[in-house]
């Protein structure tokens, strides 16, 4: 199937894999992977508009991650003029943490391990429902900024849901899912469903920004589209980032999932922090760099990945080029981390077979919806 195209819509992707018929193993002999995610509008949209108007128009043109797009922005601009990038992301880390927060909560109480809403406790869905509307208001952009108060009592209300929904860490700073949680039977249900084969995660990472950068200046709509790094297919994520963090182990999609709550739960940690220790940890979400005279770039820990932007400002001070590198072109590439993985499985041609990608797919969390389809060749 195709969906849908809009120039400034947020897309879909149909994913289509194709199995041996004759052989009846579920062989996977063929996946693609149609985007219609726009790529390169960043460029027709933004040029001749002053910079000031970027952060803004950009987080609103992503209906998820909105706060690291325009963060991301806001830094590359910073960059290329020369200025302090570093106090433009500090500006905005709080609603970045509390965006992470928020994202991987939403996704993971929505995604194909967990419960209906309808079999879901009442106190629990209560509790979700709190710690999102705490991070909505955390992460708000509004002038004037949330006042330290209402940023306390927000903070408040995020971790005694967190603490009731078992998204917690322990005394070493380890996240740990207590006994009959909501977060635990999260982790049992992912773990129940067994028979998935998962890959080693080619984590992208603050090493790979220059040869990124240089690859999106060169060729802006061709790399957006089909990132490559020589012959790697790096994975971008919560899981790649815990493999950067810890060096690796285990990596099936219990420990993928676990590395996304592992991220709620530090989250909540980052934005209890005082000032001085969340100013510590930017440098391991935000980087900036330029690439000559009014030329900048921003890398962003986005909650689905590392986000790229890229920005050319003319004598004016306005936008002579911009691009944009989002986390899912890396995972849902034509040959990366998705379409290795699903083709490291067997896959029925039933309902069984489409819930096993629907559950790959969602362990790499696309920031658009997606489409599965399984079909059966007899010639393959």
């Amino acid at each position: 199937m195709s969906p849908a195209s809009n120039a400034f819509g947020p897309g879909a992707l149909a994913v289509t894999v194709v199995v041996a018929s004759d052989r009846g193993d579920g062989r996977v002999v063929d996946v693609r992977v149609a985007s219609t995610r726009p790529v390169g509008f960043s460029t027709a949209l933004f040029v001749n508009r002053p910079a000031d108007e970027i952060p803004a128009l950009v987080g609103r043109l992503h209906a998820l991650c909105g706060l690291s797009h325009a963060t991301a922005g806001a830094t590359a601009i910073a960059a290329a003029r020369g200025g302090d990038w570093r106090a433009t992301a500090a500006a905005r880390f709080d609603g970045l943490v509390a965006e992470r927060l928020g994202e991987h909560l939403r996704s993971i109480f929505l995604g194909p391990t967990a419960r209906a809403a309808g079999d879901v406790p009442r106190e629990a869905l209560a509790d979700l429902r709190a710690v999102l509307a705490a991070t909505r208001q955390l992460a708000a952009t509004g002038e004037p900024p949330i006042g330290a108060g209402a940023r306390a009592t927000a903070i408040e209300s995020a971790r005694n849901g967190m603490e009731r929904l078992g998204l917690v860490l322990d005394g070493h700073g380890r996240p740990w899912w207590p006994s009959g949680s909501w977060a635990d039977d999260v982790v049992r249900r992912a773990a129940d469903a067994g028979g998935d084969v998962h890959l080693p995660a080619d984590p992208l990472g603050p090493d790979d920004d220059a040869a990124v950068v240089a690859a999106l200046a060169a060729d802006p709509q061709g790399f957006a589209a089909v990132p490559r790094l020589g012959t790697r297919r790096p994975e971008t994520g919560a899981f790649a980032r815990s493999v950067l963090r810890t060096g690796g182990g285990a990596f099936g999609g219990r420990e993928r999932l676990e590395a996304r709550l592992g991220e709620i739960a530090r989250a909540g940690r980052t934005l209890e922090a005082g000032a001085e220790a969340r100013r510590r940890e930017i440098d391991d979400w935000v980087s900036a760099g330029t690439l000559g005279a009014d030329t900048g770039y921003a890398a962003v820990e986005s909650p689905r990945g590392r986000l790229h932007h890229l920005v050319r400002l003319d004598a004016a001070g306005r936008v002579a080029a911009y691009a944009v590198l989002a986390p899912t072109e890396w995972n849902f590439g034509p040959d990366g981390p998705f379409a290795a993985t699903v083709r490291a499985n067997r896959v029925t041609a039933d309902e069984i077979g489409r819930s096993r990608v629907e559950r790959l797919a969602a362990v790499l969390d696309p920031c658009v919806g997606f489409a599965v389809t399984v079909e059966e060749r007899a010639d393959a």
